[in-house]
């Protein structure tokens, strides 16, 4: 592992040798801050290669579609070049195959894992200053992330933004005489409702709620945090930890509502009965839950309610997960790969975004009324429950953060189907993920 990485660094730094000879030449720098402005973007022809690590942009047309044309009439000298995925295609076997990549989109929790742990992040705070970039307009806990991740710096721009929150089936409600959940609902009233609705009828089994659990307790408003960054140790046995997992799992425990070795799956059984209409409602991320009801169940009745609160919590909604484009240190082009990065999150980009379905980074009111304008199945909608107004700070990123999310489907699993009490099962999983650590740095050194 140890001669692995080091063969990552040393291609890293031969590529970024090369980019830095190639872009001397003797040109003077632009003059950094002051009075002096923004310079023009350069007209020469670039290349800009992209690759993506977020939701559902797997293709060509789909990144051309969301990105790439909009990019080439804003720039007609920029060609962008999807990477397109595929089996063994990773930010590793690109990196050992000097693959140019000139920007990265990812969501800001894979970050560690995808950027930092080769070595590929790269500052843009003077790219800020020489383009007079005025960082206020974005969503600020999105900002604020990356900063800590960077040391007070930026390794790139915030461009999209999900959450979480409710997708009902109206017609679920309908036919139990069950009311429609609300924007304003606490996790207590969210309880009580999934109770009216699970029951059996004729056979049948049907849930109030069901949920991507990875995905609540990202976005959980006590920001339950995985790993102690200061001693490098889990932190799921944490009061704040199981006060969050103690709200999710009590879900389960509502008579009818219950998970067996497969429903309790995210990816797989709950999706499935709710596209069946087994389930009436589902905590679900908001950029794909409904894109995945429009192209499953085209005729059903459903809308979207904001997610739940804490009752000493009220006014404070989830934390969100942003994606980033990010300018590789290896990247030839960063002048211009941050020009473009600027450029989506213009309000000019972020409204030609929010029409598409994806949530805009901005604050500004103006872009949030475009959302999904282009798509026939957000018509009509609920659009404003699809982002809350007033975010939890987002928990910073540890180099271990993914360890300790690996842990989710085995803490479900002991808790609810092995019979384990919650503080041997979280007890026991902050063992297992120190004892992965000390495995992961003791290869790293």
């Amino acid at each position: 592992m140890k001669r692995k990485k080091g063969m990552y660094a040393l291609t890293i730094m031969t590529l970024a040798a090369s980019l830095l000879t190639a872009c001397s030449g003797g040109k003077s720098e632009p003059e950094v801050g002051g009075n002096a402005a923004a310079p023009a973007p350069s007209n020469e022809p670039v290349e800009l290669s992209f690759w993506l690590y977020v939701g559902s942009i797997t293709d060509n047309e789909r990144f051309m579609n969301a990105f790439g044309d909009k990019i080439k009439e804003k720039f007609p000298n920029v060609t962008p070049k999807f990477i397109a995925p595929g089996k063994g295609v990773n930010l590793k076997s690109l990196i050992e195959s000097q693959q140019p990549i000139d920007i990265i989109y990812d969501a800001y929790g894979q970050l560690h894992q995808n950027l930092l742990e080769y070595g590929m992040q790269y500052d843009i705070s003077e790219l800020l200053k020489t383009y007079k970039y005025d960082l206020s307009k974005l969503e600020p806990t999105s900002v604020a992330a990356m900063q800590e991740l960077a040391k007070g710096g930026m390794y790139g721009l915030p461009v999209s933004v999900d959450s979480v929150n409710i997708l009902y089936n109206k017609g679920l409600f309908d036919r139990f005489g069950v009311p429609y959940p609300t924007d304003n609902m606490s996790w207590e009233e969210m309880y009580d409702l999934t109770k009216k609705l699970a029951r059996v009828e004729n056979g049948v089994r049907y849930m109030g709620l069901g949920m991507s659990p990875m995905h609540v307790t990202i976005a959980d408003q006590t920001g339950p945090e995985f790993i102690d960054a200061a001693k490098s140790q889990g932190l799921l046995s944490s009061d704040t930890f199981k006060k969050m997992f103690k709200t999710l799992t009590d879900f389960y425990m509502i008579a009818n509502n219950h998970v067996d070795n497969t429903s309790w799956n995210y990816s797989s059984m709950q999706l499935d009965l709710f596209k069946k209409q087994q389930i009436a409602m589902l905590l679900t991320v908001s950029a794909t839950g409904p894109r995945i009801i429009a192209d499953n169940v085209p005729g059903l009745e459903w809308d979207v309610a904001a997610y739940p609160h804490y009752k000493e919590m009220k006014t404070v909604g989830p934390q969100l997960n942003p994606g980033y484009f990010l300018v590789p240190v290896t990247s030839k082009h960063k002048d211009m790969a941050f020009q473009v990065a600027a450029y989506v999150t213009s309000d000019e980009f972020q409204k030609h975004l929010a029409r598409k379905g994806y949530s805009p980074i901005l604050k500004d009111p103006a872009v949030w009324a475009e959302y999904g304008k282009d798509l026939p199945f957000m018509q009509g909608k609920n659009v404003k429950a699809m982002i809350p107004d007033n975010s939890a700070p987002i928990v910073p990123a540890t180099p271990f953060h993914a360890i300790a999310k690996n842990e989710l489907p085995t803490i479900i699993q002991d808790y609810l189907l092995n019979g384990k009490d919650m503080n041997t099962t979280l007890r026991e999983a902050d063992d297992r993920i120190n004892q992965k650590i000390t495995e992961k740095m003791a290869q790293s050194k």
